[in-house]
C-alpha cells in the first residue's frame, strides 16, 4: 500500500505558484497509486490564508480519489481550532488535540504542533499501543543527541519549540515519522532501529537556503515493513545559491567569472540567489554595484529567477590595518625560482608546484581571498 508525504506548503494568495506546486503533488498521489496524502503541517502559511484559500482547497481535495490526512503546522495552527470543513475526503486533528486513523489495517497518529515534550509523549503512548507498521505525522524539530551541543546545552528541550529526539525513538514498533518544519528534504532517511524519520521539504522553494530538486516521500507499507523514497515533483524549479567574492585588484576578472556563470550554468528551472561580498580598490562600489545589477537584468531572462539581495562591497578605506599590512605583503612577494623545483623528486609535490608557479595571479587571489573573508567579508 502506498501513501505520499508532503508539508510546508504554506499556501498564501500571494504566491500562486505554491498552490500550483501542491497540485502538482496531488497528481502524483493519484499517479502514482497512493492510498492518501499525508500533509505533516503549515498547509497554510497563515490562518487568513486559509481563509482566503479554503474554497479553493476544498474543491481540489474534492476532486482526489485519495483521502487526505492533514495536521497543523505552526503557521496555521488556528486555522484547525474551529473545526473547518476542508472536504469529504480529509481528516486532521483539529486543534491541539491528537487523533488517530486507519487505512486498511495500516494505523496512521496525527499530532499537531505542540511545544516542548507534549508531541513526543503523544507520540510514544499513541505508538506504543500499535502492532503493525505505522505512519505518524508530526510538525516538529528532529535532534541528533549525538550532536545535542549544537541546539541545547545538555541536551535541555526548548519548551517553546516542538522538540523530537532520537532518543524517543528506541523503543518504537516499525514506523515512519513523516515531518514537517523544516523545508529541505531529508531522503535517505534517519533511521532508529526500527523507526525511519524524514522531512519531505517544501513542494515549492520558499526562501533563500531551500536548495536542490524538491521532493515527495512516496511511503510503501506491506508485511515486510516499510520503504521509501524520493520523488521530484514535476514542474517544480530548484532554488541554487552561487557566491562571488571581491579582492583588491582582481575586480574584472571576478565579474568576468560571474558573467561566464550567468550565461554558461543558465536554466529555466533553477531560481538563483546571487550572492556577493568583498572589497573592490580598481573600481567604486557604486560602479561595481551597477555592473553587476546589469549583468543580472541582461541575463535574468535564462533563469526562472535572479535574486542578489543586499551587495555586501567595501571599498579599501574601511579596510582593517591588519589586511591592509598582509595585502602589502602579499603585493610585495615575489614569486619562487622555478629552479627551486630541481631539488624535488615528489612527482605529486612538483606537480602542485609547478601549478603554483604557473599561475602566481591566482594564488595571490587566493590567499588574499582567504584573509579578507576573516576580516567580515566585506561587510
Amino acid at each position: 500500500m502506498r501513501f505520499l508525504h508532503t508539508a510546508d506548503v504554506h499556501l498564501s494568495v500571494t504566491a500562486p505558484e505554491r498552490l500550483d506546486a501542491f497540485k502538482a503533488v496531488c497528481q502524483m498521489a493519484q499517479d502514482l497509486d497512493c492510498k492518501a496524502l499525508v500533509v505533516a503541517g503549515d498547509l497554510f502559511d497563515t490562518p487568513q490564508s486559509a481563509l482566503d484559500l479554503r474554497a479553493e482547497i476544498r474543491e481540489l481535495f474534492d476532486s482526489l480519489e485519495q483521502d487526505v490526512f492533514l495536521i497543523p503546522g505552526n503557521h496555521d495552527a488556528a486555522a484547525f481550532r474551529s473545526g473547518e470543513y476542508y472536504g469529504k475526503h480529509v481528516h486532521t486533528t483539529g486543534g491541539d488535540e491528537s487523533a488517530r486513523w486507519e487505512v486498511e489495517g495500516v494505523p496512521l497518529i496525527g499530532i499537531p504542533y505542540l511545544p516542548g515534550r507534549q508531541g513526543v509523549e503523544s507520540l510514544r503512548s499513541m505508538a506504543l499501543r500499535e502492532q503493525s507498521p505505522l505512519i505518524a505525522l508530526m510538525h516538529t524539530n528532529f535532534y541528533n543527541s549525538s550532536m545535542a551541543a549544537l541546539y541545547f546545552p545538555q541536551e535541555e528541550d526548548n519548551q517553546t519549540a516542538a522538540c523530537l529526539w532520537d532518543r524517543d525513538l528506541d523503543d518504537l514498533p516499525p514506523t515512519y515519522i513523516a515531518l514537517g518544519h523544516w523545508h529541505n528534504p531529508t531522503i535517505p532517511p534517519v533511521v532508529v532501529n526500527n523507526v525511519q524519520v524524514a522531512y519531505s521539504g517544501t513542494p515549492y522553494p520558499t526562501a533563500k537556503g531551500e536548495i536542490g530538486a524538491r521532493c515527495a516521500v512516496l511511503i510503501e507499507v506491506s508485511s515486510e515493513g516499510i520503504t521509501l523514497k524520493g520523488v521530484e515533483i514535476p514542474g517544480v524549479p530548484r532554488r541554487e545559491t552561487a557566491s562571488f567574492f571581491f579582492v583588491p585588484g582582481g575586480e574584472e576578472q571576478t565579474l568576468e567569472e560571474m558573467r561566464s556563470f550567468l550565461n554558461d550554468q543558465a536554466s529555466t528551472q533553477v531560481i538563483l540567489d546571487l550572492e556577493v561580498d568583498g572589497w573592490v580598490e580598481k573600481i567604486s562600489e557604486e560602479a561595481c554595484v551597477g555592473e553587476i545589477q546589469a549583468m543580472v537584468k541582461r541575463y535574468c531572462d535564462r533563469w526562472k529567477a535572479v535574486k542578489t539581495g543586499t551587495l555586501h562591497l567595501t571599498g579599501m578605506s574601511s579596510l582593517p590595518g591588519f589586511a591592509l599590512r598582509c595585502l602589502q605583503f602579499l603585493g610585495d612577494s615575489e614569486a619562487p625560482d622555478p629552479s627551486i623545483l630541481d631539488s624535488c623528486t615528489d612527482p605529486l609535490l612538483r606537480e602542485l608546484a609547478q601549478e603554483v608557479l604557473g599561475e602566481p595571479d591566482q594564488v595571490y587571489r587566493t590567499a588574499l581571498s582567504h584573509i579578507l573573508r576573516q576580516m567580515g567579508r566585506g561587510r
